[in-house]
């Protein structure tokens, strides 16, 4: 097998400095240093590569008062005049000085900073291992007994802010009490819908007789075996056959079979 030549390694070519070289097996390539793109000509040497305006495209991140200064490569951010040239952020809650760190008043879990006049938030990291942890907003440390929730079947045991669904419900622990509410379902784009056995939402559906949402309408009719006619949305047991009733729906005869616990459509 015939051994691959690094001709960047060896200093065989040499690409523009504006480009870097790029071994590839059996031939090489001059690439865009970074803060420079090609032209569209795609030159071999790499002499097709351009300054990028990090100014001109507004990419910089120079802040408030600070002015984009398009650099060979790169850019720089001058700033002569102006409050904001220190880099401190004004925050709803007053001066913030650059580099400095504070929580939100109304989320104590949210930390926010201030770089280069510009602020960040993001969510408290939780170190588990810290016994000052807040709780509060680290939930998955609070390992107390008198925190956790037992699932209703009782099989299962949850930590303060753990979530699970229990028919139909959305259910949360918080703090050792439980606390649950209706599962919310997605809004469908549909005439008809039905809702599935063991499921918690419905689902679209195109043939009405199958809906749940279906209006019945009392003018529309089901001649039963026996010649009897029975109006939409009626049920009867079905003669001789206890095990078996009977509805009238969509002008269509349906039986449903009852065998011990289960119940299917025939």
């Amino acid at each position: 097998m015939e051994e691959d030549i690094d001709e960047c390694a060896e200093g065989l070519i040499q690409c523009h400095n504006h480009s870097r070289c790029v071994n590839l097996p059996g031939w090489y390539h001059c690439e865009c240093r970074n803060g420079f793109h090609d032209n569209g000509s795609y030159l071999i040497d790499g002499s097709s590569c351009i300054d990028v305006d990090e100014c001109a495209t507004q990419i910089h991140t120079c802040w408030n008062d600070s002015v984009c200064v398009n650099l060979p490569g790169g850019f720089d951010c001058v700033c002569t005049s102006g409050p904001a040239c220190s880099g401190d952020c004004i925050d709803e809650e007053g001066l913030k000085h650059n580099g400095q760190e504070w929580n939100l008043s109304l989320d104590r879990c949210t930390l926010c900073s201030c770089k280069d006049g510009r602020t960040f938030c993001r969510r408290r990291e939780c170190d588990c291992v810290d016994p000052e942890a807040d709780l509060f907003c680290c939930p998955e440390c609070d390992s107390r007994k008198s925190s956790q929730c037992l699932h209703q079947s009782g099989h299962t045991l949850y930590r303060s802010r753990d979530s699970w669904i229990y028919s139909c419900q959305q259910c949360r622990c918080l703090e050792g009490e439980v606390e649950c509410w209706p599962l919310a379902c997605p809004v469908l784009a549909c005439k008809y819908s039905a809702l599935a056995e063991g499921e918690c939402c419905p689902h679209c559906v195109t043939d009405p007789c199958l809906a749940d949402n279906i209006a019945y309408d009392i003018r529309q009719t089901c001649q039963d075996p026996t010649g009897i006619t029975r109006l939409s949305s009626a049920t009867w047991p079905m003669p001789g056959s206890p095990c078996t009733t009977c509805k009238c729906k969509c002008e269509i005869l349906i039986l449903i079979e009852h065998t011990m616990s289960l119940s299917h459509l025939i």
